[in-house]
């Protein structure tokens, strides 16, 4: 199952390759200075507020969600990039260094159309949370409701769901295994970070994340731009799914 996540093409990799057909590969020339900066994530696991963070340190740009298929259609059609590499070279433009967001099936994409190449060397941080009941239920809650940040309007409440909690919890840790195996297959740098960390400590969450990627670390804790948005639901849940557990 491990090995299959890493392998099988996801969904976005299939879209792309019908997008850029040869297109998608590049030749395996270095064409960049620095390393290629990922951070390895799952659902809910605090990774858009640690690439804020990382924003805001002096020479690092992105952090997004800049590999998913329709971002990359989107811009390409816009700008006239006929290549995936084409696309890398251009929204990597104006920054010192340049990171994505890439789930580990985006991690596998971009190792095997080559864009690891275009770089001397790849860095994975890997945002994780020790609290993965919390992480589950997050993960369902904002799958019901498709309110995946606290600027997005609710499109239904969520109901609680004793197996969709247990579902999610055993393909975070999937995903989470899978993303330290690929880094090691691939022979990519890996690190990780915790979000309880992030949360309780930004300015030494922040520094460590930097030194990793090559940044020096910020004189002041940059105000985050996203808010915790869980609530009182999430506890109940949490509560719930406990309760259920001991029970069975």
């Amino acid at each position: 199952m491990i090995f299959e996540t890493i392998a099988n093409k996801c969904s976005h990799e299939k879209v792309l390759s019908k997008y850029f057909k040869a297109g998608c590969y590049h030749d395996g020339t270095v064409e960049f200075a620095s390393p290629l900066l990922l951070i390895g994530f799952t659902n809910r696991c605090g990774s858009n507020l640690l690439g804020g963070y990382m924003r805001a340190l002096d020479g690092i740009g992105g952090f997004q969600e800049q590999l998913n298929h329709d971002a990359v259609k989107n811009l390409s059609s816009k700008q006239g990039l006929r290549t995936f590499p084409d696309y890398i070279r251009h929204v990597s433009k104006g920054a010192r260094q340049y990171g994505f967001k890439a789930s580990v099936e985006q991690v596998g994409m971009l190792y095997r159309f080559g864009i690891a190449r275009m770089y001397p060397s790849v860095r994975v941080l890997h945002v994780v949370r020790n609290n993965t009941l919390a992480q589950a239920v997050s993960f369902s809650i904002a799958d019901q409701t498709k309110q995946w940040t606290i600027r997005q309007k609710k499109v239904a409440d969520a109901r609680y769901d004793r197996k969709d909690i247990s579902r999610r919890l055993d393909w975070i840790s999937s995903q989470n295994q899978a993303m330290r195996l690929a880094a090691q297959v691939f022979n990519f740098s890996y690190e990780t970070i915790t979000y309880e960390d992030l949360v309780a400590n930004p300015q030494q969450a922040i520094t460590k994340a930097g030194a990793f990627f090559g940044a020096p670390p910020p004189a002041t804790v940059p105000v985050p731009a996203l808010t915790r948005q869980a609530d009182e639901i999430n506890d109940a849940f949490i509560g719930r799914y406990l309760a259920d557990i001991w029970r069975r």
